[in-house]
């Protein structure tokens, strides 16, 4: 997978096709529009609904109510089935996308039942990764990431090849050895992890801003490594939300004395995108007529302009990030791109999953 095929998209890209006669036609006054959220309350992807639903709302004509309804479970695949099942192509249902739903579709579940290359994304977000540990462990700072090699790592997951399938590969090879506790929600995992019941953990870095930091700053989480940001030439450099952490291609050369390469590091590069790059969207159900379309893609530019309004940029600031937005039909380039893996790495990823995890694709 090429990690550049939708780096260089610019900021709002001119991928807007919206026009103004088209968006005033359409009035939601008086209308009720729900975005489903496929996770339980308070993980990454629901933080990014509930603070693009208010703005979204003061930009869509008519100002309507923007309600969220979180639909958890089986990997966010409950709820991404019930969006294709029932969401009407009237404007009135959204989807938020975060990384198990896109992981699973990727990676072609059983149960999953939706069709998520006919959605249509009205923004794509970018959105980074932090590994953290529990201070019961060695690890007191980053550079002391080489003597979690010998302890006994325990992770909430929900599944191998959901959005917790990055982290797990990650550890891998890093040389970690990782006992998941597959089958929870991403809403029962911190909790797990501040009880003492999982010693090692990730977050978003919308998650790690609101929920995480607190416990670093008490000392009881340890944060190790991020998945690093890449700029418009493919190189991943530190997120520009926690710079002072390095990223995994320097944890691995640190540990290694080369960068990762080969087919493994095809397979993290596909992850990657699929994880970071295109971490998070809303999209509309498939079928959606264009004068609506329009009118989300006007409001939505319209929303992305609001991150530098100070009434907005603090929260603009923790939860988006400093990332690039992919807007219109440059979200759609970026997710679809994204959730596409060629035949050479879902064929190494299928026998890592099943030498690793017993999972058979």
């Amino acid at each position: 997978m090429n990690i550049t095929k939708f780096l260089s998209i610019p900021l709002m890209c001119g991928a807007l096709i919206a026009s103004a006669s088209a968006a005033s036609a359409v009035d939601f006054s008086g209308q009720r529009i729900e975005i489903l959220v496929p996770t339980e309350p308070g993980g990454g992807t629901d933080i990014y609904a509930r603070f693009l639903g208010p703005l979204l709302s003061e930009k869509l004509p008519g100002k309507p109510t923007i309600i969220i309804n979180n639909v958890p479970g089986a990997g966010s695949i409950a709820g991404g089935n019930q969006f294709q099942k029932r969401a009407r192509p009237d404007g009135l249902s959204l989807i938020a996308i975060g990384t198990s739903i896109t992981t699973n579709y990727v990676f072609r579940d059983k149960r999953v039942q939706f069709k998520l290359e006919d959605w249509i994304p009205i923004i794509s977000s970018p959105q980074g990764t932090v590994v953290y540990s529990s201070k019961s462990l060695s690890a007191k700072k980053p550079d002391d990431i080489a003597k979690l090699r010998g302890e006994k790592l325990v992770m909430g997951a929900n599944n191998a090849t959901g959005g917790d399938m990055r982290v797990l590969l990650s550890l891998d090879s890093l040389g970690m050895t990782v006992n998941p506790v597959f089958g929870l929600n991403r809403g029962e995992v911190r909790p797990g992890f501040e009880r003492g019941e999982f010693n090692i953990n990730w977050e978003t870095t919308a998650g790690y801003q609101v929920q995480v930091l607190p416990m670093v700053e008490s000392g009881e989480a340890v944060p190790l490594f991020t998945f690093g940001v890449a700029d418009d030439s493919g190189k991943i450099l530190r997120d520009p939300v926690v710079p002072t952490l390095p990223t995994y291609i320097e944890v691995y050369h640190s540990l290694y004395g080369k960068d990762p390469e080969g087919p493994p590091f095809k397979a993290w590069l596909a992850m990657f995108d699929l994880n970071v790059m295109a971490a998070k969207a809303l999209a509309l159900p498939a079928g959606t007529p264009k004068e609506i379309v329009d009118t989300y893609n006007e409001a939505i530019k319209a929303v992305v302009a609001e991150f530098n309004n100070p009434q907005y940029k603090k929260q603009a600031d923790d939860i988006v990030g400093p990332y690039p937005q992919a807007l219109g039909t440059a979200a759609g380039r970026a997710l679809k791109g994204a959730v596409t893996l060629d035949d050479e790495t879902f064929s190494w990823l299928k026998g890592w999953l099943a030498s690793k995890y017993q999972v058979k694709l």
